[in-house]
């Protein structure tokens, strides 16, 4: 069984996909797919760096991937073309993952589920919700300062009202860790129960 793990920025998917892996379920982030395109040492790489320039780079040319956000964000038909060329090679990637597990379940941490339309690569879709205050805060805390894109960006992703009335499970994430913790480690033996029920 395939749980799609999506929110807005800063609502605190990627702490929840950590809980998840600690009892021991797959979890595979479609991010850390992107970034991994992104390398020195994929096509994709080339491909960005020769659309952008070099002054997408940093030191150690690697591609920046604040400034390529940045970029995009103000260009919609740079986005558009950085979308068409990324989506297909994450999906097809996310794909192959997923046919190597033997668990009973796994998370695909994909921020853009539902405004990508990746419905039918999942299961059941699990949403992670705050307010967008909160979103800003945590946003603005983990990026290390004040990004005029991140009120950009919550505004692009679709509105909490609609993702919360598209998914299979909604966790609030306006507590502590422990709470929390507590909400995935329920979610875990529901999941299990699940993916059993699923197989048989």
């Amino acid at each position: 069984m395939i749980v799609g793990l999506t929110g807005g920025i800063g609502s605190g998917k990627s702490t929840v996909g950590k809980l998840f892996a600690r009892l021991g379920v797959p979890v595979i982030s479609a991010d850390e797919i992107a970034h991994e395109l992104l390398t020195h040492n994929h096509a994709v790489y080339q491909a960005v760096s020769n659309r952008f320039g070099d002054s997408l780079l940093d030191t150690a040319q690697q591609i920046d991937r604040r400034k390529l956000r940045n970029m995009i964000f103000s260009n919609p038909a740079e986005k558009q073309w950085l979308e068409d060329l990324m989506h297909p090679l994450i999906k097809q990637e996310i794909i192959q993952h997923v046919k190597n597990f033997v668990y009973p379940y796994c998370v695909v941490e994909i921020p853009l589920l539902l405004e990508v339309g990746w419905q039918d690569l999942v299961d059941r879709i699990l949403t992670i919700d705050c307010s967008e205050e909160l979103q800003m805060q945590r946003a603005t805390s983990r990026d290390g300062n004040v990004d005029p894109n991140i009120a950009t960006i919550i505004a692009t992703q679709i509105t909490r009202k609609e993702r919360k009335a598209a998914s299979n499970d909604v966790v609030e994430n306006s507590g502590d860790l422990n709470h929390l913790s507590k909400r995935v480690e329920d979610l875990h033996h529901h999941y299990l129960e699940l993916a059993t029920y699923k197989h048989n």
